[in-house]
This record gives structure tokens, C-alpha cells and sequence, in this order.
């Protein structure tokens, strides 16, 4: 039995904009100015964890040459190509025949590729609890982040603590239910009950345990993506396959689904204002990626420029300022959610040369 670990990497991330683009989104992005991209810091954290030969990127096609140049170590054969956005589901079916092509006792992983942990240490030890756990057990694992604040921007998953069971020393406990993002009010009581944690979108499971699930609720897919020549089969496949996340298909509907609460320093970064929290801020409380930046009487600032020439500020407030080579964006941190209808003001003026 091998391990293995998935990178779903076919995101847009237009909640980055303008830094993240059509043609180059966050997840090949050095958001964070480690010198590195998100992609790249996931897979070396990957790699500390399975075989690199064992590390699948699923993306989209027009992204197949971009992962190609900035993960070198990854097998051609380990790239998957998705000529079409179809949510998650399709990309763990693609990911799940593939491997089993050549290793049919697997285990696995799946991760998103644009997520930061910072205890990475943490994240391994607890990530071989979890596939330790799924080779031993018929079961699917979720990890679940201890909600630390009402947050409305996750989706949050119920637990059953109530249970006495063999696997609560690992924080290991069966999953009651997942819930979709809620209002503020509601995410207060979800933190105020305690069994209630972040739906981080990381999964583990054994090929046997994900099959079987894949026949009770998906029937047929497997089938027709295990066809011969799939690569070659592949755009057929996504033009009539159904859009569906693997939470919405399977693991809300599964007897066996378990989560694991883990606190390795997770965050999806899902949007500037995640970004500005997990970065370190000088005196002024501002956060500033990049080099030329001069700013001065300005406070709470989340501040990058990606460009040579210098950017300088005077007396702004809570503010979230990107300089890259076409675009200049300024918005108000509270108002941030509404980037994504100022990304569709300029689609809408000045086509698509700006996304």
C-alpha cells in the first residue's frame, strides 16, 4: 500500500484580483513573497510527506504548461489535465482512475494547492494520524479547523462529540453534518456550541473506501472515466459530466465520514483580508509586499506592487492598495467583497485584457 497526495490546482481566483489573472491565478502566485508560489510551497510540503512520484496536480489545461514550469519534479504523467472547470467531484474521479491505473491498494490525499499552513511540522504529524486512520478503517477523513472566531467566509462541519469512540484521542470524531457558509449570527452559535470546525477542503481516503462511495452516489463515473484512453477521452467525458462538488455528492451523504481537528495554521486565503492577517505588519499596522513602496501617515494597509517603479502613499486608512503592470486597484478593506463586481465593471468596459 502507497501513499499518495492530489493537488487540485484549476482555480480561478478572481477574489485576488488584479494580482491573480485568467491566464495566471493566485495558486502560481507568490502571494506571500517567500519567493515562491502557492502551488510550489504545497507541493514541497507534499513531498515531505509521500514519494514525489506519488504527487498528482489535477489543473485546468491552459494551466498544464505553467505547472510544468514551476514543478519540475512532478511527473508529465502525474499532471492531469481538465479541459473543462466542473467543481471538485470530476477532479477526484479524474485523480482517483488515474492512480488507480497503477497502484490499486491506494491512499490518499487531496489538497487544494492555494491554501498556506505555517506549522508544517503539525500539518505531517497529523496527516499521518489521518492515513493511518483510513489504511485501518473503511472510512473517508475530513480535517476541520478549530473555528477560533464567527467567521462567515467558511463552511463549517458538525461533529458528534457526544460519542464515546476509540478514535477521540486522535481527534478523530464521526461527522454529523456539513454546513454551507453562514450568516454572522449563526457562525457565533456554531462557535459558542464547540462541535463545530472549518470545512478546510482537505481530504483522505483509501481507493476501496472512495469506490465504493463513488458506486453508492455517483454510479457510473468511475466506469466511464476508467474507459481506455482516458487522456484521449477526456474532453468528451467533461462535456457532459455533471458540475458537483465532492462534499455536495458524497461525503454529505455518507454513512462513514469522519473529521479530524487539527490547528497547523490553516487558512484558505480567500481573500485580501486573510492575506493581510497572515502577513507580518510593521508599527503602522501595515502589511506590504514588494519593493518601492514609500507610505507615510498611513495605517491598517494591505500594500503590494509588483512593479519596479515606486509607489508611494500618503494618509490612507484601512485600505487595500495592488500595483501590478496594467492595473492599479484601490479598495476599501470593508468593502473588499465587491471586488469581484469592480472585476466585472472593467470585463464589462474593457473586455477581457484586464482579467
Amino acid at each position: 500500500m502507497a501513499r499518495h497526495a492530489v493537488i487540485m490546482a484549476g482555480g480561478v481566483g478572481s477574489r485576488f484580483w488584479p494580482l491573480s489573472r485568467n491566464q495566471k491565478p493566485k495558486q502560481f502566485l507568490d502571494i506571500l513573497g517567500t519567493g515562491k508560489s502557492l502551488l510550489q510551497q504545497t507541493v514541497d510540503r507534499l513531498s515531505t510527506l509521500v514519494s514525489v512520484q506519488n504527487i498528482w496536480i489535477v489543473t485546468h489545461e491552459n494551466y498544464r504548461n505553467l505547472v510544468i514550469q514551476q514543478c519540475p519534479a512532478i511527473s508529465l504523467t502525474n499532471i492531469l489535465s481538465e479541459p473543462f472547470r466542473r467543481n471538485t467531484a470530476p477532479c477526484v474521479a479524474f485523480a482517483l482512475t488515474s492512480i488507480h491505473q497503477q497502484d490499486k491498494d491506494a491512499s490518499m490525499l487531496f489538497a487544494p494547492a492555494d491554501h498556506i499552513i505555517l506549522d508544517e511540522d503539525k500539518f505531517v504529524e497529523d496527516c499521518n494520524v489521518g492515513f493511518d486512520f483510513i489504511e485501518n478503517n473503511s472510512a473517508l477523513l475530513t480535517f476541520g479547523i478549530q473555528a477560533t472566531v464567527p467567521h462567515t467566509g467558511y463552511g463549517y462541519i458538525e461533529y458528534n462529540e457526544s460519542v464515546s469512540d476509540p478514535f477521540e484521542k486522535d481527534n478523530i470524531f464521526p461527522v454529523l453534518n456539513f454546513v454551507e457558509k453562514p450568516d454572522h449570527n449563526t457562525a457565533l452559535k456554531y462557535l459558542h456550541q464547540g462541535n463545530y470546525v472549518w470545512n478546510s477542503g482537505i481530504f483522505l481516503w483509501h481507493m476501496k473506501t472512495i469506490s465504493e462511495e463513488f458506486q453508492a452516489y455517483l454510479p457510473g463515473w468511475l466506469e466511464e472515466f476508467n474507459k481506455e484512453n482516458i487522456h484521449n477521452n477526456i474532453r468528451k467525458i467533461y462535456e457532459s459530466i455533471q458540475s458537483i462538488s465532492i462534499d455536495y455528492a458524497i461525503l454529505e451523504k455518507s454513512k462513514r465520514i469522519f473529521v479530524k481537528k487539527v490547528n497547523f495554521g490553516w487558512s484558505d486565503l480567500g481573500s485580501w483580508g486573510s492575506l493581510y492577517d497572515h502577513l507580518p505588519q510593521n508599527e503602522d499596522s501595515n502589511a506590504m509586499i514588494g519593493n518601492g513602496i514609500l507610505a507615510m501617515q498611513t495605517n491598517d494597509c494591505l500594500i503590494q506592487n509588483t512593479e519596479k517603479k515606486l509607489l508611494a502613499i500618503y494618509g490612507l486608512r484601512n485600505m487595500i492598495v495592488v500595483n501590478t503592470d496594467t492595473v492599479l486597484m484601490i479598495c476599501d478593506k470593508n468593502e473588499e467583497q465587491n471586488i469581484k463586481k469592480l472585476l466585472k465593471e472593467v470585463e464589462d468596459t474593457s473586455g477581457d485584457k484586464f482579467s
